[in-house]
């Protein structure tokens, strides 16, 4: 039956037309979304501009569909004693389980390179996927997860969360070779 759902994109006058073809919530939000901010930018020309209009679109789209707001945010640290610890938040503040690995790249699946430590300080793990790589991790109340990434030579990672099928990346977890 997925197989057989159009998407239909439509940004004219007729504003019912796209968001209601397109049975799903999460492409309803961006498309009304989407036309909503046309009424704020119908035409940009510099890349800043865009970026900023689409991040707009976004976050206009989570707001109307709060439920479907997947919003993920992670602060990296800086490397003390070889460890670089990475706060990763879920905006909503509830208990949610995240499918969180390191990555080599953003965009990039499981790295082939293992650190020498992985350790979360907050959140409970559910699942280690694969040792020091890939993890299950259920946020605790507050929706805040702290791990720590222990390595003692040159090398670089990001931390890839996802949620509801979106995968949010990471800065670089850069490790200096000492």
């Amino acid at each position: 039956m997925a197989e057989q759902r159009r998407h239909v994109e439509f940004f004219g006058p007729d504003f019912a037309r796209g968001p209601v073809l397109s049975g799903s919530p999460a492409v309803a939000a961006v498309q009304i979304a989407t036309q909503l901010a046309q009424l704020r930018a119908p035409l940009l020309r510099s890349d800043s501009d865009i970026e900023s209009h689409a991040e707009f679109i976004r976050d206009l789209a989570d707001r109307l569909f709060p439920d479907y707001a997947e919003i993920i945010r992670t602060d990296v640290g800086d490397e003390v004693s070889d460890t670089i610890t990475t706060q990763i938040r879920v905006e909503s503040a509830k208990y949610t389980l995240l499918h969180c690995w390191l990555a080599d790249s953003p965009g990039g699946g499981e790295t082939t390179f293992a650190p020498a430590d992985v350790s979360f300080d907050t959140g409970t793990i559910i699942q280690t996927v694969s040792t020091n790589k890939q993890y299950l991790v259920l946020t605790p109340a507050t929706g805040v997860v702290n791990v720590s990434v222990q390595y003692a030579g040159g090398y670089s990672w990001y931390w890839a969360v996802a949620l509801h099928g979106r995968v949010y990346y990471s800065s670089a977890l850069h490790f200096v070779q000492p």
